[in-house]
């Protein structure tokens, strides 16, 4: 996967010259610049990897990686509006570029490009505000009306997401006073010994009935041990194939990522998670991945009842354009709540952070989500 992302940008960079320099008529020395340019912004990961030490959460500056994560992302979107400009010259027979629309192709394109990435990484980088929702179920006891989650995933703090912006997360959550706070995995992007201290302001999330948590795929990804010491020790409430029962009519159970087993760690077991559990409970699944293929990991799937899952991962979908195919790649979920052939109902948070790999969102802005439990009369 890292060598994909390394090479993958020069090979947009690449396409760019003939989509988008060659037919501006550009002089040989004003299309090598270019060239330049769109190399530099390609050479991302390559560079992080050599002078960070890492291609997805370098040691670096954290200006510095969400500049290059802006440049990069502007020539991907200048890849995308040149394809579209192509195709429209083609579809309405167009003739070749000269005077005004030479300097729109010139001029307005990237620009375009660029203030597009702008706009999308400070939607990745402003901390997230509060969306609230109400779910109804038929089966909610009495006593849980009213009831109020908060959801946080994915914040991937890190060396692009640093102390002051967990905190921020951190405050916004303790001041809505929620009953129960669900933490769904992807906090933080790096090795422990140099991220804990991004993530550290977690230790002070705060409800009434306390904070549970499962691990996402990329607490596996660096130290998954280191990782899981600290939280334990900020947390407590780290949920693996493991039950609590926030208040006697609810329980909550939480699994590991299925990437765990990859680590050597047991993968998740929904069944098992809620062995604990009796019928009369009603029944929340901390689940960082919205779908998850528990046919392929245990040939059958779960027996047990869920009556609402939560889960993030998808982040939304990053933008309209790429919701379809993350929805697609989870399930068919990407965001919002959704009802599953099994009965239960799935709320997928957008997340409240941003990876640092493609750093951009658009008409989909970090949140953290106020699921409120409704009964249905």
């Amino acid at each position: 996967m890292r060598t994909v992302f390394s090479v993958l940008p020069f090979v947009f960079a690449a396409m760019l010259v003939p989509l988008y320099s060659r037919p501006a008529g550009l002089r040989v020395r004003t299309q090598a610049l270019c060239a330049a340019l769109f190399l530099l912004c390609a050479s991302k990961f390559a560079v992080f990897q050599t002078l960070g030490g890492d291609s997805f959460a370098p040691e670096l500056p954290e200006p510095v990686i969400w500049t290059w994560g802006w440049a990069y992302s502007g020539m991907c979107i200048l890849l995308a509006f040149a394809v579209a400009g192509r195709l429209t010259l083609r579809i309405f027979r167009a003739g070749p570029l000269e005077g005004r629309k030479k300097a729109a192709w010139l001029v307005l394109l990237p620009a375009a490009a660029w203030i597009a990435s702008a706009v999308g990484v400070w939607n990745g980088i402003r901390p997230p505000e509060i969306a609230k929702t109400e779910i109804a179920f038929a089966n909610l006891p009495p006593d849980l009306d009213g009831y109020r989650i908060i959801l946080v995933t994915d914040i991937h703090a890190g060396s692009s997401a640093k102390a002051w912006r967990t905190r921020k997360i951190v405050e916004t959550v303790n001041a809505a006073d929620a009953d129960l706070v669900c933490l769904a995995g992807d906090y933080a992007d790096g090795m422990p010994e140099c991220q804990a201290a991004n993530l550290e302001p977690i230790r002070d999330l705060a409800a009434k009935d306390g904070v549970l948590a499962v691990s996402g795929n990329h607490e596996y990804y660096f130290d998954p041990l280191g990782w899981r010491r600290r939280f334990v020790s900020w947390c407590g409430g780290l949920l693996e194939n493991e039950c609590a029962f926030p208040r006697k009519s609810l329980a909550v159970a939480g699994v590991r990522d299925p990437v765990c087993a990859q680590f050597g760690f047991e993968p998740p077991d929904p069944d098992a998670a809620f062995a604990n559990a009796t019928n009369g409970e009603f029944r929340i699944l901390l689940q960082h991945r919205p779908d998850v293929d528990y046919k392929k990991l245990f040939g059958r799937e779960p027996s047990g009842k869920v009556d609402l899952q939560l889960s993030g991962h998808t982040h939304g979908g990053i933008a309209p354009v790429f919701q379809w195919l993350i929805g697609r790649l989870n399930g068919g979920m990407s965001r919002g709540e959704y009802d599953r052939p099994d009965g239960r109902k799935v709320f997928v948070s957008p997340g409240a952070g941003q990876w640092g790999g493609f750093p951009v969102r658009f008409f989909n802005p970090c949140r953290i989500d106020e699921i409120t439990l409704r009964r249905k009369e």
